[in-house]
């Protein structure tokens, strides 16, 4: 009597879930932070599933029932670490935004400083790149609130300009010190 109470119940209840799944719309941007922020925890899920399917298969429901309920642990588990990962990944994008922003700024009064120093193309090249810059460091603030993991690449270009600008800069005042003369001792 057990066991067929078994045999009805469990797939009844696989019937409900996958019925209640399918009128919902597929968590697709959960899965996604699920793989990006939680990989170990969703294999590890992934196997639970596997394990479980193969005991219905087999016909052991003791342990299938079992193998489910770890599942579901797992799976809140994946999806408790990828809460974590996400919001890790974001405050760290975050500050390196912040950072870089700080640097732009230090560089653009520098290189204020250094106006009259600057030739054409020089300055043709700082404008552009300013520009650029702005724009990246907006690009990449909107992407830090949609996914932060893709903004490490954005910053990256953003610290590889401002890196060549600090070198120009550099450049325009190591002749300036350079070109000075002692004062002669009297």
């Amino acid at each position: 009597m057990k066991l067929l109470r078994v045999r009805v119940v469990v797939p009844v209840l696989i019937s409900v879930s996958l019925l209640t799944f399918a009128c919902a719309s597929p968590p697709e941007a959960e899965k996604k932070a699920a793989d990006k922020y939680a990989p170990s925890e969703v294999s590890a899920m992934t196997a639970a599933v596997k394990k479980a399917e193969s005991e219905m298969s087999s016909k052991a429901y003791k342990e299938a029932k079992a193998s489910y309920a770890a599942v579901k642990d797992l799976a809140e588990k994946a999806a408790t670490a990828a809460a974590a990962g996400k919001a890790a990944a974001k405050a760290e994008s975050e500050k390196q935004i912040a950072d870089l922003e700080g640097r732009w700024k230090e560089l653009q009064a520098k290189a204020v400083a250094a106006g009259k120093k600057l030739k054409a193309d020089q300055k043709a090249a700082w404008d552009t790149d300013a520009k650029s810059v702005a724009e990246a460091l907006e690009a990449a603030k909107a992407a830090a609130a949609a996914d932060a993991a893709t903004v490490k690449a954005k910053l990256a270009s953003i610290s590889a300009v401002l890196d060549k600008r600090e070198a120009d800069l550099a450049a325009l005042a190591a002749p300036a010190k350079a070109g000075k003369k002692p004062a002669a001792a009297k």
